[in-house]
Parts: C-alpha cells; sequence; structure tokens
C-alpha cells in the first residue's frame, strides 16, 4: 500500500490551490423510525466501536435519543462520501413531510432502517421512496436481539441458518409491493459488525455510489472468514502474490484453526459431557437440534444439517427408523461431510456414568466403551479436517481477501485523484500522467498481476504465466500508455473550444492547455481497482486450482462412516 499513499506536505500544498470539486462528493441518507438503530449503524459504518457501558446501555434500552440534528460523519471507507444520521419518525409523522425535511434531491443514496416490527409508517414511507428515482436499500436492524428471543421460544428445536431464512421471508412478505426486492433488503445487527447482512449491505451501498453495476462477490460463513484470517497479514504486507505460496504450506501444515465437531439427534447429552470434559484440542463441540418430534423429513433435516456448517457430524439415536437414518448418511457423505452414527445404549450408559461422575466426584471408569478411541480419532484428525476445509474454501478466501485489498485500495483513491489533477491544473501534465502510470502500476503489483507476481504464482502452482495472463481483462492493467490515459481522463473541450477548433484564429491565439477531469480521473481509478480485483480473483483461482487438484487426494479424512 506504499506505493499508492501521498505524502502529507506534497498533498496539502496541491490541495491548497485546488477547489474540491463537488461532482466527487456524494451523500448517504440513513432514515427510519426512531429507536431503529440509525445511530449505531452509523457508528458501524464508521469503524466505531462500541462501548457497554452504563451510559451506553442506558441508552440503548431505554430510547434515549440525543439531539434530533442531523449530524454528518465522514464514511472512512470513502472519504468522499458523507453520511447523513437524519432523526427519526414515530408512527403519527406524515413520511411526505420526513422525505420534504431530509431534502431527498441533494443525495445520492438513502439506507432505510427498520426494527423488529415493519409499521405502517414504515411500508408509507417506502412507497414514498420507490418513486425518488434514488437507489435505496432497507435494513432490518436488531437481528441479534430477534434471535436470541427467537432461540428461548424454539429451545431444542432452534435452527439459526433456517430462523434467518424465516426472518427474511417475513420481512420479504410484510414489505410486500412497498420494498425492493429482496437482494436489496439486509438483515443486521449493528452491535455486531460483519456478521450477518453487514458486509453484503456495505458492497451494495459502495457499489450504487460508484456506479458499478456487475455484480459482486458475497463473503462466506464465519469458519472461512477465521481461515482467511490466517492469510491477511501477509497479503496486507506483501500483496496478493504471496496466497499461492502460504496457501501452498498451510496444505502441508494446517494453520491453527479449530474444527466444528456438531453433535446432533435424540439424548445426546452424555455424548457431549462425554466429549468436553476435558475439551478436545483443536477441536470445538457444538450441540445441534435433533430431529424433532414428530420427526422432520430427511430432506429437511439434511438442509438443517448443512446450514450448520461442521466438519463432522455425530448422530446419536436419532430418532429416524434405519432407512431414513441410512439416507441421511448417505447425503451427508455425498455431500462431503464426515459423520458417524453413535449407538443410543451406549450413549445412555455413559449418560450415567457422567452423572455419577459428577455425583460422586470419582473418576469414572470408561475401560471398554468407544470414547477414548473416538476422542483420541478426533484430536488426530483435527489437522487434517481443518486441511480439507481449507481446500474446500479456497475460493471464498480469495473472494475476501481480494475485497479486503479492493477496499484498502479505495481509501486512498480520492487523495490521489485531487493529486494528479492538481499537477496537471499547474500546467505539469506530465508529472500528472506519470503519477497516473505509477499509480496503476502499483495496484497491478498489490493485486499480484504484473510480471513478477504472475511469474511468482506460476514457479508456486505450476501454472504457465501464459495462462494466468489470460484471466487479466481489466484494460487498465494491461499497460496502457500515457497517450491512453491522457485521452481517458483529459478534460472534454468545451462547446466554444469545439467550435473555435474548426475556424482559423487570426492573430495568434494561444491555444488551452489540456487538463485531467476530476471526474473521469476519479472513474478511471475506480475501474482500475474494481476490474482489477476481478482479474485477481480469476489468476489467484486459477492458479490455486492446480494445488487443489494435486494435494486434495491426500487432504481427506480417512475415517469410517461409523
Amino acid at each position: 500500500m506504499a506505493e499508492v499513499e501521498i505524502a502529507t506536505e506534497a498533498l496539502s500544498g496541491a490541495l491548497d490551490s485546488l477547489a474540491t470539486p463537488e461532482l466527487l462528493s456524494f451523500s448517504i441518507a440513513i432514515i427510519g423510525p426512531r429507536r431503529s438503530g440509525k445511530t449505531t449503524l452509523v457508528r458501524s459504518l464508521c469503524h466505531q466501536t462500541e462501548h457497554f457501558g452504563p451510559k451506553f446501555l442506558d441508552s440503548y434500552f431505554t430510547g434515549n435519543e440525543g439531539s434530533h440534528e442531523v449530524t454528518c460523519h465522514t464514511y472512512p471507507s470513502l472519504p468522499n462520501v458523507t453520511l447523513l444520521d437524519y432523526p427519526g419518525y414515530s408512527t403519527d409523522d406524515s413520511p411526505t413531510v420526513y422525505l420534504e425535511g431530509i431534502k431527498p434531491e441533494n443525495v445520492h443514496c438513502l439506507v432505510m432502517t427498520v426494527g423488529e416490527v415493519i409499521s405502517d409508517a414504515d411500508l408509507q414511507l417506502l412507497g414514498a421512496l420507490k418513486h425518488l428515482g434514488k437507489p435505496y436499500c432497507v435494513v432490518q436492524t436488531h437481528i441479534d436481539l430477534i434471535l436470541h428471543t427467537e432461540k428461548r421460544q424454539q429451545g431444542k428445536n432452534y435452527w439459526r441458518g433456517q430462523t434467518l431464512l424465516g426472518l427474511r421471508g417475513k420481512t420479504e412478505e410484510r414489505l410486500g409491493g412497498s420494498g425492493p426486492q429482496g437482494a436489496h433488503i439486509f438483515l443486521v445487527a449493528c452491535l455486531e459488525a460483519q456478521n450477518y447482512d453487514f458486509v453484503e449491505m456495505v458492497d451494495y451501498i459502495e457499489r450504487e455510489l460508484l456506479q458499478w453495476k456487475r455484480p459482486v462477490s458475497h463473503t462466506a460463513d464465519p469458519q472461512t472468514q477465521e481461515l482467511a484470517s490466517v492469510f491477511e497479514v501477509q497479503c496486507d504486507q506483501e500483496g496478493l502474490s504471496e496466497f499461492c505460496s502460504l496457501l501452498s504450506i498451510f496444505i502441508d501444515n494446517p494453520p491453527p484453526v479449530s474444527a466444528v465437531v456438531g453433535i446432533t439427534g435424540t439424548d445426546k447429552d452424555g455424548i457431549l459431557c462425554a466429549l468436553c470434559e476435558p475439551p478436545l484440542s483443536g477441536l470445538i463441540v457444538r450441540s445441534l437440534p435433533g430431529p424433532g418430534t414428530p420427526p422432520m423429513s430427511v430432506e429437511q433435516y439434511l438442509q438443517n444439517l448443512q446450514t450448520e456448517a461442521c466438519d463432522v457430524y455425530l448422530i446419536v439415536g436419532s430418532g429416524m427408523d434405519n432407512s431414513s437414518r441410512a439416507t441421511l448418511v448417505e447425503a451427508l457423505v455425498a455431500a462431503g461431510k464426515h459423520c458417524m452414527l453413535i449407538g443410543g445404549d451406549e450413549e445412555r450408559k455413559h449418560r450415567q456414568e457422567a452423572k455419577g461422575h459428577m455425583e460422586g466426584g470419582k473418576k469414572s471408569d470408561r475401560h471398554g466403551s468407544d470414547f477414548p478411541g473416538l476422542r483420541v480419532a478426533l484430536e488426530k484428525g483435527a489437522p487434517q479436517l481443518v486441511r480439507e476445509r481449507l481446500l474446500h474454501s479456497i475460493p471464498s478466501i480469495i473472494v475476501q481477501l481480494v475485497r479486503r485489498e479492493r477496499r484498502r485500495l479505495m481509501m486512498g483513491i480520492y487523495d490521489l485523484c485531487l493529486d494528479i489533477c492538481a499537477h496537471s491544473y499547474q500546467g505539469e501534465l506530465p508529472e500528472a500522467l506519470s503519477k497516473l502510470l505509477s499509480t496503476l502500476t502499483s495496484f497491478r503489483a498489490r493485486y499480484g498481476l504484473d510480471d513478477d507476481s504472475l511469474t511468482l504464482i506460476s514457479q508456486v502452482t505450476g501454472c504457465s504465466s501464459e495462462d494466468l495472463r489470460t484471466e487479466i481483462q481489466c484494460p487498465l492493467a494491461q499497460d496502457p500508455s500515457a497517450e491512453q490515459l491522457l485521452q481517458m481522463a483529459s478534460q472534454p473541450l468545451s462547446l466554444s473550444e469545439l467550435v473555435w477548433s474548426y475556424i482559423p484564429h487570426w492573430g495568434g491565439g494561444e491555444e488551452a492547455p489540456t487538463k485531467l477531469s476530476h471526474e473521469r480521473t476519479y472513474r478511471l481509478l475506480v475501474e482500475a481497482v474494481w476490474g482489477m480485483a476481478e482479474d485477481a480473483e480469476r489468476v489467484l483461482l486459477h492458479g490455486c486450482t492446480n494445488q487443489k487438484v494435486a494435494k486434495e487426494r491426500t487432504a481427506f479424512c480417512h475415517w469410517p462412516c461409523v
């Protein structure tokens, strides 16, 4: 990132002589009913961590509205974007009057928050937003509190993934024709940034502001995010070209993350006690709901199991008949999952042993049982499970790392644009073009698209540099010339200048010097950052496919499905 940073002293002098262009300033209006989490959402977007002290908790749960004036916040990811935190409205307020106070013609995007319950006033405001012609989205907040309530109500039948799907369906049904399409409805918990749909919401807002109409890849589950985090430090320092080298190392020596063992079925308390005391090293044991009473269908049960994204499933006396149980196991194995069937009689025996151990304070005698062997097998297989998940998650990890790098580069785009255009307005057009060329070169290096990076990726993955280069489609990633950049970023001629260019100018008048356009330069840099990000995803995925094919034969665990 050092290549694209601007010295503060050099930039300050350039900006003093150049007025900030209004056409590059964007604003986002955060609106919604009172106590719907607008301010907390703004703080999350500004990367501000809440401190759960008494003052904050009192204002959060008692509904202290604080100031009712609109507040402005600079969006850290895009310094030329302002977040406008508007006061909320009550159910008695008129949506028309509320919108007139916002003056939506002066904002570029609107984010409407709704609470746990969507009122008629919310629907009326959404109906008014549809006719503005502005991009907008609906954000339902307090999802963490809603899920907590659902978990208490559902008890042992609680499935987090299915509950989230149900909440989304209820929200879309309630909005009906008043709201946007399902892709523009996001479920977030403002106090738990990066969870639920927060990342997708941020990508949608930034994509609308930057007028990037191509689809944006979404992030994966928390387990994949944990795997991606082990690559972040090295890739932040050296660039994305280091990913393939790190992947080669981690495939042979899996990173220190935990594998997840899910225990489901009926009467599983004894299994949980036996596996958790003492805790397993390198493993997380998660209790999953059983099939219910009466038991749900195999298809529905399998869907629920896979939404939990465990590495191994232990099925204890599942409550299904033998045919359904066999179908369930076959489907899990076909989906690439590991599963074991645990007998109910043995489980009840060790539940009694665990109970006697807790009551009598004596070490229970577990000789002759399979539980010690099961614990040893799980602990020995944990690195292989992580290795297998790593290979399976390569595409998602690449998407997350590329998105992280894209956001890092976008933070400096606005200042770079002003600096480059300042040189051209001061009559230093060659210096401006040289700065623009060097910036694009640094982008290619950060994304791993330059010749040195492609050579490194080729050596590690076994793909030829020519094959990797065919994945590069962005024109700005293919070393454009200064003349091409000047044509794309130069200020267009005004009507008078265009007319005089066709009329002989007697008297030897001076020709107006060529200048770079702020808007065109900004759009060019945005196109470079986002276009190269798509190229980086394709190049890394192409290269890592060879690594996966070469390693996956020895990466799978060889446990039998018991």
